[in-house]
């Protein structure tokens, strides 16, 4: 299927436009489509929905969607942006397969008016700072970079979903949890790449590890319909492009998007349009793209005024920061001469558990074990036991009292690792609720994931920088990054400093995630099955991409989360 191009300028993954168009004929391209209405009134239909839009109306065709602009008044004024997904996979791996949805022009749930407008005006007052400093005579590259990250970065946290009624897409009722909006992506990804095969419920809940029932009431729940109705409207789509593009016969359209018959065809394709597929061929006449009045970009700009002076209420807009990594400065030290951890042993239940994770302590490299006071007149008959257990990682037993370091005020991540980067020594202990390195039921607490990253180093140097730790040895750079302002921080990562081609590890965890956290969601059970105790672990560590250093990085890290960037020279 040919696609429309779209011309780039300055090697940016977008491109910015007026438009005074009054008819053209339907298209698609690659790339999504944001179209928002400056002056006069237009339709824009996208596949078999038909929009009215006014001044003011905001309106997205996905990565590929079937749409056109047509009946437009003679002062119709657009402004246009089509925005290359293949730019941000780094950030939103599947983000060609997301659904975004922002059409206030059709009538959605009145719960969600007011905050369906505070959105709205942050995404437009975004896109009119974008137009303004595009239209620039000298782009500032660096610039447009960081804008177009916030405004994917609000797309995607802001207007991700849909919800289905009388066969209409509409804004979704409700925030989904972020883990069911990347389940339905995954899911759409699925259909998309398969439609032309018979894909069953049962298929994709063994692919997503879920019961069959539970999926069926998610998809239900959250979209409006059932399974088998959002794998027909994705075929459909498929269909009308081939309607429209090819003279391939409707029986040879039928087979290629996956329908069972050509009855079962025209029925879904009735039900959705209102008309059979021959009656829809027979009745679209593809038109000549005309215009209407022209314009200055004078004129254009003086409509986006409005949208750069709104209030954008409680929503607030994402920051921008520029970071340029110097790893070759001064001021670095040696993090396990100093942070080496001391575990206290206060228990027997502490030296019976000592047995079971003593080699998983060996990635800490304890500088010693340290038996309590309370331990200590047991020492000549623990001494022989613990000097077994512990002699592989040849570290010192000691009997002396020392206190447990001072306990972070909370138990994030981003706490506990400023904790361990600023208190020497580390005095922990092993199993507690307080700073202790693992829960009662084995599972790694924060101080074991913030240790456990330094322990990746072969012997790791580090600096510290208000929000900003750098980290490396021989073969690895790395930064962490703290986020604990309320809102998304999009970061322009400078790849002057950095070696050239550099292969790229990004990983963002939630402050939040920690084993106690999984237990309490668990309902805190007093024992976990090996496979549950390693998905939990496997949770902890967030999702990975991966990508290799051409130009400067940009990235987004939402709301009380840690960046993690691995840098592999």
């Amino acid at each position: 299927m040919l696609f429309e191009s779209i011309s780039y300028q300055d090697q940016l993954p977008f491109e910015l436009s007026f438009l005074n168009v009054a008819e053209e004929s339907k298209h698609c391209h690659q790339e999504i489509e944001i179209l928002l209405v400056l002056r006069g009134v237009t339709h824009y239909q996208i596949y078999h929905t038909d929009y009215e839009l006014n001044p003011g109306d905001l309106i997205i065709a996905d990565a590929e969607d079937l749409h056109q602009i047509h009946d437009s008044s003679e002062d119709i004024l657009l402004l246009a942006i089509h925005v290359d997904t293949g730019g941000f996979e780094h950030l939103y791996p599947d983000i060609r397969y997301m659904f975004f949805v922002c059409e206030e022009c059709m009538e959605g749930p009145s719960a969600n008016k007011q905050l369906l407008q505070s959105k709205l005006a942050l995404l437009k007052h975004a896109i009119a700072r974008l137009a303004y400093d595009y239209m620039r005579e000298n782009k500032d590259r660096s610039l447009l970079m960081s804008e177009i990250n916030e405004l994917i970065s609000i797309l995607v946290h802001h207007f991700q979903g849909f919800f289905m009624e009388d066969y209409q897409y509409k804004i979704s009722q409700e925030d989904m949890s972020p883990d069911d909006l990347q389940r339905l992506c995954r899911i759409t990804r699925f259909i998309m790449l398969h439609y032309d095969q018979k894909i069953t419920l049962d298929d994709v809940s063994k692919m997503e590890h879920l019961s069959s029932f539970y999926l069926s009431h998610l998809i239900k729940e959250n979209l409006g319909f059932n399974f088998q109705n959002f794998v027909n409207v994705i075929r459909l789509e498929f269909a009308e492009k081939r309607l429209v593009f090819t003279n391939d016969t409707l029986t040879r359209i039928s087979q290629d998007c996956g329908f069972s018959s050509l009855n079962y065809f025209n029925k879904c394709f009735s039900a959705w349009y209102g008309k059979t597929p021959a009656q829809y061929r027979k009745a679209y006449i593809p038109k000549e793209r005309c215009l209407q009045n022209p314009f200055t970009q004078e004129e254009a700009l003086a409509l986006l005024t409005p949208y750069l002076n709104v209030s954008t209420g409680e929503t607030q807009l994402p920051k921008n920061v520029s970071w340029v990594l110097d790893f070759n400065g001064e001021g670095f030290w040696d993090f396990w001469e100093t942070r080496a951890p001391r575990i206290l042993l206060e228990s027997v239940e502490d030296i019976l558990a000592l047995s079971t994770c003593v080699a998983v302590l060996g990635r800490l490299r304890p500088s010693c074990f340290v038996l309590s006071e309370t331990l200590a007149g047991l020492q000549e008959t623990l001494f022989p036991i613990l000097e077994t257990v512990i002699g592989p990682l040849n570290v010192p037993l000691l009997v002396k009292p020392i206190p447990c370091s001072r306990e972070s005020r909370t138990s994030d991540l981003i706490s506990v690792f400023r904790q361990v980067l600023e208190q020497s020594p580390l005095s922990l202990r092993l199993l507690r609720k307080s700073n202790a390195l693992f829960t009662k039921n084995g599972l790694e607490t924060p101080l074991y994931q913030a240790l456990c990253f330094f322990s990746d180093f072969e012997k790791p140097q580090v600096r510290i920088s208000e929000n900003l730790v750098l980290v490396k040895d021989e073969h690895v750079m790395a930064t962490l990054f703290f986020n604990e302002e309320p809102v998304p921080l999009n970061i322009c990562l400078s790849a002057e400093s950095l070696p050239k081609d550099a292969q790229i590890l990004c990983r963002e965890i939630e402050a939040s995630q920690c084993g106690r956290r999984a237990l309490e969601e668990l309902g805190q059970p007093e024992q976990l099955s090996p496979l549950l105790k390693k998905r939990i672990h496997q949770s902890l560590y967030g999702s990975m991409n991966f990508s290799i250093l051409k130009e400067d990085l940009n990235l987004t890290v939402q709301p009380n989360s840690i960046l993690i960037l691995e840098i592999y020279r």
